[in-house]
């Protein structure tokens, strides 16, 4: 077997029915094996019904997949050619189906085994398809080397075969992958060859004419007519087609029905301009392997940047389209970009062969730098990455599982990473420009985000997202991940229900906002809940919960509505529950006096390294207030305010535990008294880098324990014991 042919799939498919689809299909079958004296298949894909190929030749019954279903497991393409039906004209048939129950016995696994082995075991394998664009005849054309899409001269036919077309390279088909066959041509057709070249955008490789005596007579003598007559004008244009294929399949087409035949969701491969293997990028980038001094991503960039720039042209892309919150326009917007992304590749890719894969990934790219968040909209979706810092255009930091990492990932230009920014603050009425370089601000799903422009970025605009769990974690969540146990979940889902006043306290990115939410929801159902945040994160699951969320001053600098301002307003909201995401200022005398006054049982977080650092903290914060408090007035409204600090951090290793659940117990002089109730004692550390330690009870019983008791819940004592060896 020549190497040069060996594995060639040719698909025959066409617009409607009664185009003469299965006829060329059989007769192209024995024609393209005398072309290339070698081994050629024809498989008869008829599904859900069995197909006509078979009988077109002869056979009474053609060995089917739905037999060999047992033996795919065990066949290697060596052996392949035994199990299928032989033909006296040279070729072997495979079909789906025989009877129509059968089909309930294929899946598309079975079809992807079978189109593996068969291109291993022969030259050419022609495939005749059924006339739908169903998920089995995708993964057929995903396998395939050549689509001849055969067309016949009337505007149904035409219309149906376009359609099919601006379909199919809407899914990343490429065009240089179809072959336009047009069938039953006479000189008196309605729809000339000139009509239909310009109405599929294609041109015609072969023109096979009409002849229906010659047809019925082959058909009645079940002999393909290649094989009766080979001097007849439909003989010698089909021999004509599978000469143009073998031809094309021998030489240039040969690298673009390679790369063509990648299975969906592998890693994506390289483009190519010339034949032979190209070192694939790191991280599986796209790369476009062209000669020059620039280097592989350069040139890559180069083309993305002149579709980019071509489609915002071009389409008239403008900023209010971008930051539209009306869904429809939004997908009208995205919908006429794609189909312009597609049109532009054929035009760009000059002399480049790209499979399907790579031009899917390629509109998928200029998709979300045009529309969407660029290279941050893979990194959204995985759920490993839990933050994203963009420090320039070129430099991506993420943090996966704990650990801080360089991503691959690069935006193409500052003006484009400005336009994600605008893009993600504008729909919430905030702003980012000279005047106002610094914003607050969320994504659709909650996940927080910085972002600070030049002049105070000396870089290039900075951006920073927090992301927000896709699952709303409940504390067995916590548990499971070691950050607490379940006597430390206990006590703190008790604390909550006894209306203790509770706050989170530890350093950026140790967790306390998810910590938060999960305290939340501990509150009871019946319960007024207000939130206050200055950008949205919290989710509780209660009903009876009001969000409020500060925001920025408007262009003239008015209009601002502060932490503070919603603090003091929602007190006027007859809330039962207070809870404050995040005390940085001074809302934090506000609140105290808020606990103070009747609405215990409210939470906050703030940042600090330790329980006592929280409460020096808190007390700073409130002198911030201005309202010339004394320090002791200040220092004896913490006492009386804060019941339970909740100390998280996160360690060397990346995890995040709480390091300390303490009471407050009072005052000595000027000193806070409290009381360790669970801390974490770390050990050290493995082999692997992974922190040791357990988490341990003091021994000390809080006091809001009797309270609970009086309400009838018991807390049994046991979880405060010191474990002894």
């Amino acid at each position: 077997m020549s190497s040069e042919t060996t594995g060639h799939i040719v698909t025959v498919h066409s617009g409607k029915g009664a185009c003469g689809k299965t006829l060329f299909a059989v007769n192209l079958a024995i024609s393209l094996m005398r072309e290339s004296k070698g081994k050629v298949l024809l498989l008869d894909m008829g599904l859900p019904l069995p197909g006509d190929a078979a009988q077109l030749l002869g056979l009474d019954k053609a060995k089917a997949i739905a037999d060999l279903i047992p033996l795919l497991g065990r066949l290697q393409p060596a052996l392949v050619k035994g199990y299928f039906t032989h033909h006296s004209s040279g070729i072997d048939v495979l079909v789906a189906i025989n009877e129509s129950f059968q089909s309930r016995l294929i899946n598309e696994g079975h079809i992807n085994r079978i189109m593996s082995l068969v291109r291993g075991g022969y030259n050419y394998v022609v495939v005749d398809t059924t006339t739908d664009l169903d998920s089995t005849n995708i993964e057929i054309f995903d396998n395939s080397d050549v689509i001849a899409l055969l067309v016949t001269p009337d505007m149904l036919s035409v219309t149906r075969a376009r359609r099919k077309l601006e379909y199919l390279q809407s899914l990343h088909f490429a065009r240089e992958i179809f072959r336009i066959v047009a069938n039953r041509v006479t000189t008196k057709t309605l729809v000339s060859p000139e009509v239909m070249e310009r109405s599929l955008n294609l041109p015609l490789s072969v023109q096979i004419p009409e002849d229906g005596d010659a047809i019925s007579l082959s058909m009645s003598m079940a002999t393909p007519l290649v094989l009766m007559d080979a001097r007849h004008p439909i003989t010698r244009a089909i021999d004509a087609t599978s000469q143009m294929l073998h031809q094309q399949l021998r030489t240039d087409f040969r690298r673009l029905g390679a790369m063509a035949r990648q299975q969906r969701g592998a890693p994506a491969p390289e483009f190519h301009a010339s034949a032979g293997p190209v070192p694939a990028a790191a991280g599986g980038a796209v790369v476009v392997p062209i000669s020059g001094e620039r280097s592989i991503e350069e040139k890559f960039l180069d083309l993305k940047l002149r579709i980019h720039k071509r489609l915002v042209d071009e389409l008239k892309i403008v900023k209010s389209d971008l930051v539209s919150q009306d869904p429809t326009k939004v997908q009208e917007v995205r919908q006429r970009a794609e189909m312009k992304i597609v049109a532009l590749l054929d035009e760009e890719l000059r002399g480049l062969s790209a499979s399907r894969e790579q031009r899917k990934l390629l509109v998928k790219e200029v998709i979300d730098e045009a529309l969407g968040l660029g290279p941050l909209e893979d990194m959204l979706a995985d759920a490993d990455i839990t933050e994203i810092m963009v420090n320039r255009i070129d430099q991506i930091y993420v943090e996966r599982r704990g650990k801080i990492e360089l991503s691959k990932g690069r935006f193409l230009t500052n003006e484009q990473l400005r336009g994600v920014i605008e893009r993600i603050v504008a729909p919430l009425g905030r702003r980012i420009d000279e005047k106002s370089p610094m914003v607050d601000a969320r994504l659709s799903d909650g996940s927080r985000v910085n972002a600070i422009i030049p002049p105070l970025a000396l870089g290039g605009p900075c951006l920073t997202i927090r992301k927000f769990p896709k699952k709303r974690l409940k504390v067995e969540d916590l548990v499971h991940y070691n950050t607490l146990t379940n006597q430390m979940s206990q006590l703190l889902a008790a604390a909550v229900r006894a209306r203790q006043n509770v706050v989170i306290s530890g350093g950026t990115g140790s967790g306390k906002t998810t910590l938060l939410n999960i305290l939340s929801s501990f509150i009871p159902a019946d319960e007024r809940i207000v939130t206050v945040e200055d950008s949205a994160e919290l989710q509780l699951p209660q009903d009876h919960v009001v969000r409020l969320e500060s925001r920025p001053a408007n262009i003239e600098g008015e209009g601002a509505i502060t932490i503070r301002d919603l603090v003091r307003n929602c007190l006027r909201m007859r809330p039962d529950r207070i809870v404050v995401g995040e005390c940085r200022g001074g809302e934090a005398l506000d609140m105290l006096q808020a606990m103070n006054t009747g609405h215990d049982g409210s939470l906050t977080t703030v940042h600090a390294n330790t329980p006592r650092d929280a409460l020096s903290r808190l007390e700073t914060m409130s002198l911030m207030a201005g309202l010339d408090l004394p320090s002791k007035a200040i220092r004896d409204q913490i006492a009386s305010a804060i019941q339970i600090i909740v100390q998280e951090s996160r360690l060397a290793d990346g995890s995040r535990k709480i390091t300390h659940i303490s009471e407050v117990t009072g005052q000595e002089g000027n000193v806070f008294t409290m009381s360790d109730i669970f801390i974490f004692k770390q050990t050290g550390m493995s082999p692997e880098g992974k922190v040791l330690g357990q988490f341990v009870p003091t021994g000390i019983v809080p006091r809001f324990v009797e309270k609970l008791q009086q309400r009838g819940i018991i807390i049994p004592r046991e979880i405060f014991l010191i474990q002894t060896a």
